[in-house]
């Protein structure tokens, strides 16, 4: 599923949860592949702002 089709891919949230008291790293990497596999929600701007800094 590509991000921007603003549905909820149930199956790959069901096993990707965000880990609890997150790191700034876990949740970069976290949205990162979130958007690879749903669209349900538009990434955050401070996760964008922290991976525009890394370059990555």
């Amino acid at each position: 599923m590509k991000a921007g089709t603003n549905k909820t891919n149930k199956e790959w949230h069901a096993g990707h949860r965000m880990p609890k008291n997150a790191t700034l790293a876990q949740r970069v990497a976290w949205h990162i592949e979130h958007a690879k596999h749903c669209g349900c929600r538009p990434m955050p701007d401070s996760i964008k702002q922290e991976i525009a800094k890394k370059g990555t």
